[in-house]
């Protein structure tokens, strides 16, 4: 079933996604890992209809014809393409950048026959012609199609020989020193001995199939320590336990592969536990509270809070920049640490922090960004003495996973906005899990401005929607 929220709210979801287009990440290209082994043979990555979905949204020319396969069947390219992946245990995404990195065949509306019979360049070198009489048995597309994906399987089950790069050994290309980091990108270069021939792959593959993890995803590469939050494009790591056990709990952490990290820029460490105090190189103190720092307005004041000088720690002014900057703590501040109160009549809920109070539309919201915190039950005319900001709604954080109760349709935070996952496809392919999706009221996603819907693609939109 899908959501019912509100006319105004789809139009301004299909307005947000016409005006604020996704924004494109750079990427740094890495010699010694274009692409990781799980990526290479994955080989049940597209169905047959997921590669002519693919096709068809490329507008490729090879999407409406029909070529004869080695068994003398005539298959379409997409039915050629999967076939060969499932026989050789190798991607049919390999196959689809393959196709482009040697002729262009995605991109080309209609080719030509010379393209058509060379479609992955296999057999061909540098030195070589087209017309030498000992390649023709290599011609053909679907000869092509099957003899690159077979040639990356024959390079997995006989690595052991010297003439095929493997991971862990350098090898000196185009002057160039390279140490590749998956036995995947050794067999590319095996395959196309040069990194300019390997980073054309690697930028149609960015381009189409890396995939893209919203602002406020927690990510981890299995069986790696480190952990990062991505945040405006960037991953920041987490230095220490601490730092992320009082922001995240451990099942909120995506699994990714080594290449999609590697194409995120290194940011900032987050290595100080929330509501934390921290000193600056200049002297002066703040309560770190999720991504805001607030001034600590004297010594007076911080001994009233509570905490003991042992407790202070140093920070950068590089780190503290990352943080937005909050309002003063004084001695009238009332609930520096912040608190969650609600009015006993009505039973709305409020954030209150250093003396103003603001809405929290749904208990939903109360429970996922304050677990810790009792609720404070008090009458209207005790709330009346809180400051009231109406401009500012208590939501819930980046990365939190959304549903209207009743329906199955998913949102995600991201950078403040509600960003829908179309399918289960692009759900699971970014490894977010059915047991951390939170069913809150519409008020709670209504509070939030609409941003473009999520893809598992860089800049692509999924093409398989189910």
């Amino acid at each position: 079933m899908k959501i019912k929220i509100s006319n105004s709210l789809i139009a301004a979801h299909i307005f947000c996604a016409i005006l604020f287009p996704l924004a494109a990440r750079a990427a740094e290209f890495n010699p010694h890992l274009i692409i990781s082994d799980n990526d290479l043979t994955a080989h049940q990555a597209m169905s047959v209809k997921d590669v002519q979905d693919f096709l068809d949204s490329q507008k490729s020319g090879i999407g409406s014809m029909k070529f004869t396969d080695i068994d003398g069947s005539d298959r379409t390219a997409a039915e050629i393409i999967v076939a060969a992946a499932a026989e050789e245990r190798i991607s049919p995404r390999y196959i689809l950048v393959m196709l482009q990195k040697e002729q262009s065949l995605i991109s080309s509306k209609n080719p030509t026959q010379k393209q058509l019979d060379w479609a992955t360049g296999y057999g061909i070198c540098d030195a070589c012609s087209m017309d030498d009489p000992s390649l023709q048995k290599f011609r053909g597309f679907a000869t092509q199609v099957r003899r690159s994906a077979g040639i990356m399987r024959y390079y997995y089950d006989n690595v052991q020989f010297n003439w095929i790069k493997r991971a862990g050994q350098q090898y000196s290309i185009d002057r160039t020193t390279v140490t590749p980091q998956s036995n995947a990108t050794a067999f590319l270069y095996t395959y196309t001995p040069h990194i300019s021939g390997n980073k054309n792959f690697w930028k149609i593959w960015s381009q189409w199939f890396t995939n893209f993890y919203p602002d406020g995803s927690v990510i981890k590469v299995a069986g790696e320590n480190s952990i990062y939050l991505i945040e405006n494009g960037k991953r920041r790591p987490f230095m220490n336990k601490a730092a992320f056990v009082s922001r995240f709990s451990e099942s909120a952490i995506l699994p990714v592969e080594q290449a999609d990290l590697a194409i995120y820029p290194l940011g900032t460490n987050i290595s100080i536990p929330n509501y934390s105090i921290v000193r600056s190189p200049s002297g002066m103190m703040f309560m770190l509270i999720d991504a805001v720092k607030h001034p600590i307005a004297s010594t007076a004041v911080f001994k009233t809070i509570g905490y003991n000088p042992g407790e202070v720690e140093d920070i950068s002014d590089e780190e503290l920049s990352t943080y937005t900057s909050g309002t003063f703590i004084t001695t009238a501040s009332m609930y520096p640490l912040g608190a969650v109160i609600q009015e006993k009549k009505s039973k709305q809920l409020y954030y209150v922090k250093n003396g103003v109070r603001y809405v929290i539309p749904s208990a939903d919201v109360a429970k996922a960004n304050f677990p810790n915190k009792k609720i404070i039950s008090l009458d209207l005319k005790q709330i009346a003495k809180f400051e009231f900001d109406p401009t500012k709604v208590v939501s819930f954080r980046d990365g939190t996973l959304l549903s209207m109760k009743g329906s199955r349709e998913v949102y995600v935070v991201s950078a403040g906005k509600l960003r829908l996952i179309p399918n289960d496809n692009v759900f699971n392919n970014l490894g977010y899990q059915k047991k951390n999706v939170i069913e809150t009221n519409e008020q709670a996603l209504t509070s939030f401005p609409l941003g473009e819907p999520v893809t598992d693609l860089v800049g692509k939109t999924q093409v398989a929607a189910r």
